[in-house]
């Protein structure tokens, strides 16, 4: 699996060969079909492991505590970390997405656990009195994830230079205006949370959600 990633990111998927798998793996190109039937197969496999990646590790848990604000800051910063470390291959689903359509629909279909995810977290905000209770949830969610998973996207596979703390504080403030909450400081609850670097992505502002479908990449907070 990690030979065929590193296969993939290298050649992308169009150009990989069995044969160059096989070899990065050391093992017989034979050897290959006792796991897999096709270069489809193993790469199906490659981005199920993918996306469960980028879904937990941009999951919150008990980093930031319990303040809504610092929660989305966190999760916004943890997405666009891991989308750092996973863009090469990252790219490489968007390019089989926009031509296989197997590969857009679990693309579609995995994105949508990141916004069930963001969903999840506003509605909980709404029904303890953080959240403004009249917005749709659901459109909020797909709209804000939207914007983080865009960033990344701006940021790690096109390369335009941002600064990462900056980035975090703007998304930050646009998440907590959109749904009502309050911030005074936008930079202060885009603070780091502990043990970590720079990127994020919403995720629940609760608690971890449950593992997403296997299915494909779109990383959103998370959002794609």
């Amino acid at each position: 699996m990690h030979a065929a990633a590193r296969v993939f990111e290298r050649d992308g998927f169009v150009d990989a060969r069995i044969a160059d798998i096989a070899a990065e793996a050391g093992v017989a190109t034979g050897s290959f079909y006792t796991y897999f039937d096709s270069k489809e197969a193993i790469f199906r496999e490659v981005v199920d492991e993918l996306i469960d990646e980028l879904y937990h590790q941009s999951h919150v848990g008990d980093l930031a505590g319990s303040d809504p604000v610092a929660r989305i800051a966190a999760a916004n910063r943890l997405y666009v970390e891991s989308f750092a470390r996973h863009a090469s291959l990252y790219s490489v689903v968007v390019q089989v997405a926009s031509f296989n359509p197997e590969f857009r629909a679990r693309r579609q279909k995995s994105r949508l656990a990141f916004v069930n995810r963001a969903e999840r977290g506003i509605r909980s905000m709404q029904a303890a009195g953080q959240a403004d209770p009249s917005l749709d949830a659901a459109l909020t969610a797909a709209m804000l994830c939207g914007m983080v998973e865009n960033f990344a996207e701006v940021r790690h596979l096109l390369g335009q230079s941002f600064d990462d703390d900056d980035a975090v504080a703007a998304m930050t403030d646009i998440w907590a205006r959109a749904i009502g909450l309050r911030t005074d400081s936008p930079r202060r609850a885009a603070a780091k949370p502990p043990g970590h670097g720079t990127g994020g992505a919403p995720a629940s502002p609760r608690r971890a959600a449950s593992a997403p479908p296997r299915h494909g990449t779109g990383g959103a907070p998370p959002s794609p």
